[in-house]
């Protein structure tokens, strides 16, 4: 009877060291796995960054040649255009197309203006740009002039430090938002709000137009154009973007920038 109590308490104490042991080592495999996932997941990111970074670089470089062609090539061509139009002005060998040939050389001289800022834009280094909230500052100063429509902004005041590539593509993603209020909105008011708290950066702008509907505003149109630019840009530089639209009622564009992608190159 004694041996087999033992054996009873023998038996139980190798079981019970047996699941122990199962257990522990259940334990250490789901922590080397979670360590492994983890690793897995910190490489993942690491590798998205990569590419994003060598995305804004191809497209930085490539944005830098076109600004230099359209200033070596196109410009200096428009120039010269010019200056025969200001000459034939000047000579007036052609009494009857004077006032044609002159305004000719007026579209001339503007398109090169707009030209040469187009391609000191694509050309210059975004080492160049100011504050964000100067160069947003500027463009509703520029939009209240048009006189189409009122453009108020409002910026809360917390420091934070941005990428010059970041800030670049925020003020592109604005612009193209404005020009289509402008041309296509029918609107009297947009409103722009910056909003940075420990979680990132929030951008709202919103017009009060004629709205449109989003799901069938096509590739071809100048609009769907302009969302799949909006959308690419957001995308490159990892932010969240929502676009909403509702017939005369108006459309909005709510940005977020995570702030650990506020300071990517």
């Amino acid at each position: 009877m004694n041996d087999y109590l033992i054996f009873i308490v023998l038996a139980t104490i190798i079981l019970q060291v047996f699941i122990v042991g199962i257990i522990i080592f259940i334990i250490q495999y789901r922590k080397r796995k979670l360590s492994h996932e983890k690793e897995k997941a910190i490489i993942n990111e690491q590798h998205l960054e990569e590419i994003l970074n060598t995305k804004l670089e191809i497209q930085q470089h490539t944005m830098q040649d076109i600004g230099r062609e359209i200033h070596d090539n196109i410009g200096q061509k428009l120039t010269l255009a010019s200056i025969y139009a200001n000459q034939m002005t000047y000579e007036n060998k052609f009494p009857e197309l004077h006032s044609q040939i002159e305004e000719i050389g007026t579209i001339l001289t503007e398109s090169i203006e707009e030209l040469r800022k187009l391609s000191k834009n694509l050309t210059n280094s975004n080492a160049d740009m100011g504050e964000l909230k100067l160069l947003i500052e500027n463009e509703c100063t520029r939009v209240n002039n048009l006189n189409i429509c009122k453009l108020t902004y409002n910026f809360n005041e917390t420091d934070y430090t941005i990428s010059n590539t970041i800030k670049n593509f925020i003020v592109r993603i604005i612009q193209e938002f404005l020009q289509n209020s402008l041309k296509h909105a029918s609107c009297k008011n947009i409103t722009l709000n910056f909003e940075h708290n420990d979680k990132g950066l929030s951008i709202a702008i919103q017009d009060d137009g004629i709205g449109f509907n989003i799901e069938s505003n096509g590739s071809k149109n100048t609009k769907g154009i302009g969302l799949q630019n909006m959308k690419k840009r957001a995308e490159l530089i990892g932010a969240e973007f929502l676009l909403t639209s509702v017939a005369n009622e108006g459309t909005k564009l709510a940005l977020f920038i995570p702030d650990n992608k506020l300071n990517e190159n």
